[in-house]
Order: structure tokens, then C-alpha cells, then sequence
């Protein structure tokens, strides 16, 4: 009785025929003729119910009140005059502003002096004015690279006492900005690419050695007229490391 069952077996195996491979279509053939379709295939999915307003990114959202920490004015085709004085005033918890590759020709009036940032890359400032700067006691870093400064106000540096950061290169500085040496607090300053052709012995450091001043950690000259073997090496006796100098010949 077992062998006979075992023939019936091995017969049925030999009698199917061989593998082929069957593509997809193949099966979609199937699934008509057998009267499936793909609709019976795949559910309805539920209609989704349209999102509600969203918080900007670094805002906090109350009802009808939006209070932000970002703000975004750059590529735009703005002028200095489209910027009033104390347009910001009322942002009491701004922290950053960037208003980059425009056509302001001045760093805006008033302000708000919870800024820590402030970029202003990319425009059209010839002069960074002190009065402008006024107030700006939490600002920490400074951006105005890539615009047409050549001139910085005395007591403009005065104005930001916890700054950290400048950046004034690709400019047409003709001088090391003045209060660099006084500034308790600065650390990186960023002046490559301009048209400075002399650095004094105090320029960045106060006389003798101070250790009130924070040292510094970056300091760019390169690509400036001045040759850098004309610089005393006592220039320079607050950074911190030798490396953190960038010196090179004028393009």
C-alpha cells in the first residue's frame, strides 16, 4: 500500500510541468480574466483633513499672537528708506536678523537690543555708523561681509561691548577698524579682502599685556596690500595661538 502511494506521488510530480518565470503582467492577465480587478485590490484610504496654520520655525504661537526669535528679510529688493526707524521696536525677544543681498546702502536705525545676531551680508553699506550701533549691548556677532564699507565710526565697536565676532571682509577698508584693541570681549575678526596697506602695533592688542582681553581665536588678513613681513611680530601678542593668524600676499 505504501509503494503504491508513493508511485501515485512521484507520477503527479513528474506529470506538472517545468518553472517559468512570469512577470507581473501575466498575473494582471490572470486577474482579469478571473474577473478581479486592481480596485479590489487596494483600499480606500481615508480623506485627510487639511492642516492647520503652522508656527513659523523659532516662533512661539498663542492664539493670535506669534512671537519670534528668526527673521528672514533677505533677497529682496530692498531699500534703506523702506526700513523705518524703530521698524523692530516692537520684537522685544528678537534674537537674529539677517537681511542679506539687498539694496540698503546703512545699517537700519532702532534696533531691538535683544539681538545677538546680525547679519547684514551682501549689500550696498559704504559706512558703519556708531549711532547705529547704539544699544546693541547682548549683539555677540556681526556680519557685514561682501558690501562696499570703507569707513567704520569711532566708538562703533563702543556700542556692541559683548560682541564676539566681526566680519567685515570683501570690503574696501583702507584701515584696521579702531577699538579692536580696547574691546574686552572680541574674539574673531575677519578682514581679508580689503585694501589695508598698514597695521600698527596697536591695532588689535592694548599696550603691553592686558589679560583683561579675551584672546583671540581667528584673525584674517589676507589678500590686503600690506605685506605681512612689515608687521611686527608684538602685533599680535593677544592671540591665542599663532595659527588662528591668516596672513598672505595681496592678490
Amino acid at each position: 500500500m505504501k509503494v503504491t502511494l508513493i508511485f501515485l506521488l512521484l507520477a503527479q510530480v513528474s506529470w506538472a510541468g517545468p518553472f517559468q518565470q512570469r512577470g507581473l503582467f501575466d498575473f494582471m492577465l490572470e486577474d482579469e480574466a478571473s474577473g478581479i480587478g486592481p480596485e479590489d485590490h487596494v483600499p480606500e484610504l481615508p480623506e485627510l483633513e487639511p492642516l492647520g496654520p503652522v508656527c513659523p520655525f523659532r516662533c512661539q504661537c498663542h492664539l493670535r499672537v506669534v512671537q519670534c526669535s528668526d527673521l528672514e528679510l533677505g533677497t529682496n529688493p530692498l531699500k534703506s528708506s523702506g526700513i523705518e526707524n524703530g521698524a523692530f521696536q516692537g520684537m522685544k525677544k528678537l534674537s537674529y536678523i539677517r537681511i542679506a543681498d539687498t539694496n540698503i546702502t546703512s545699517i537700519p536705525q532702532g534696533l531691538p537690543p535683544s539681538l545677538t545676531e546680525l547679519h547684514l551680508d551682501g549689500n550696498k553699506i559704504s559706512r558703519v555708523d556708531a549711532a547705529s550701533l547704539k544699544g546693541l549691548n547682548n549683539l555677540a556677532k556681526l556680519g557685514l561681509s561682501f558690501n562696499s564699507i570703507s569707513v567704520v565710526d569711532n566708538g562703533s565697536l563702543a556700542n556692541t561691548p559683548h560682541l564676539r565676532e566681526l566680519h567685515l571682509d570683501n570690503n574696501k577698508l583702507i584701515k584696521v577698524p579702531g577699538g579692536l584693541a580696547e574691546h574686552k570681549y572680541i574674539q574673531v575678526v575677519y578682514l581679508h579682502n580689503n585694501n589695508i596697506s598698514a597695521v600698527g602695533a596697536n591695532d588689535f592688542c592694548p599696550p603691553g599685556y592686558n589679560t583683561k582681553k579675551a584672546s583671540y581665536s581667528g584673525v584674517s588678513l589676507f589678500s590686503n596690500p600690506v605685506q605681512y613681513w612689515e608687521i611686527q611680530p608684538s602685533t599680535f601678542r593677544c592671540v591665542y595661538v599663532r595659527s588662528a593668524i591668516q596672513l598672505g600676499n595681496y592678490k
